[in-house]
């Protein structure tokens, strides 16, 4: 029982928007081809990617990035921020710069071209330590979003087609690869490597305390497929636009308030990830970085939304590569606790 509640506490900061916002508006599109996908993005590839990087911390009992170090010294470290930027960054543009000024948009009417860099600005400041009680508020928001995600796939009805399968027999190959980078690459390889690395004294048991946290944010995100398949509504932000159809106008603003406050948890450490890779490759100070990295996140906005999913697809390919070698070099070597 001591697994349930850091399992889902990790789970909900792992939330962005490949499980709220390309999944659902993929399944929008798709219907129920997409499911198969997902189940290989999430509970297969990603659970076990995230249990490798588990595995590194709970072993070296360190941060990922100090294990980087150690084995292959600076240039190892920054050529691991720059893997690690190729995902983050393009992660972010989507659900900083679009997913969340979507909502935003939604609920302030403001235009997205004004929406996206107001929430890059907000997102960037709480990663340099200001607004701490706004990130405060968010965090304890975003707490209810698993219950209300249940309750809606209950009264959307998205449990019926359990009772009578979909058909999945497609597998879209370059959109399970963004996925699995989405859901395994960036910040999140340290994230499962640090949070294990503190659980050390648990041993084993904190590698399945992530891998428990990947299977619970992709059994979330497989429900939101069932969700909008049965709602029966078409994207952008096709989740939201579910809950309103359920809840009722005012009820899918609330929902869409919490999702923010979601993305807003998600976003924040992404931010801080992402100052710090820029800082390790650029040798620039830590809170210049975040104001460059929020720049820079800004621009890949511009990008399309293919391009974005398709630099997702190959740098997963690096991030597993890179993580595989890794986990390979601190058996063969035997980095301890320390």
């Amino acid at each position: 029982m001591w697994m349930l509640l850091p399992a889902l506490s990790l789970a909900i900061v792992h939330i962005a928007g490949d499980n709220a916002g390309v999944v659902p508006d993929a399944a929008a599109r798709a219907g129920a081809g997409i499911c198969l996908t997902v189940v290989l993005a999430y509970l297969v590839f990603g659970a076990g990617l995230t249990g490798l990087a588990a595995w590194i911390g709970a072993r070296a009992g360190v941060e990922l990035a100090v294990v980087v170090r150690r084995l292959f010294g600076a240039s190892g470290k920054r050529l691991f921020g720059a893997i690690t930027l190729g995902i983050s960054i393009p992660a972010s543009a989507l659900t900083g710069g679009y997913f969340a000024a979507l909502l935003v948009r939604d609920l302030t009417g403001l235009p997205l071209t004004a929406a996206t860099p107001l929430c890059l600005a907000f997102f960037a400041l709480m990663a340099a330590g200001y607004l701490p009680e706004l990130l405060i508020f968010a965090n304890y928001c975003s707490l209810l979003l698993v219950p209300a995600v249940i309750l809606l796939f209950v009264l959307s009805g998205g449990y019926a087609p359990l009772l009578n399968p979909l058909p999945m027999t497609e597998i879209d190959w370059p959109l399970a690869m963004a996925l699995l980078g989405y859901n395994a690459g960036g910040m999140r390889p340290a994230l499962a490597a640090e949070t294990a690395a503190c659980l050390a004294r648990r041993g084993g048991r904190a590698v399945w305390l992530t891998v428990a946290a990947k299977l619970l944010e992709g059994v979330l995100t497989v429900a939101m497929v069932y969700i909008v398949i049965a709602a029966g509504v078409a994207g952008p932000m096709s989740l939201t636009a579910a809950a309103a159809c359920v809840f009722g106008p005012a009820g899918g603003r609330i929902f869409a308030g919490v999702l923010l406050c979601t993305f807003v948890t998600t976003m924040v450490p992404a931010m801080v990830v992402n100052g710090r890779h820029l800082a390790c490759c650029t040798g620039i100070a830590t809170r210049s970085a975040v104001a460059a990295a929020a720049f820079v996140v800004y621009l890949a906005t511009f990008l399309s939304y293919g391009a974005m999913l398709t630099i997702m697809a190959w740098m997963a390919g690096a991030t597993s590569l890179f993580i595989g070698y890794t986990a390979y070099k601190v058996h063969k070597n035997g980095v301890n606790q320390q």
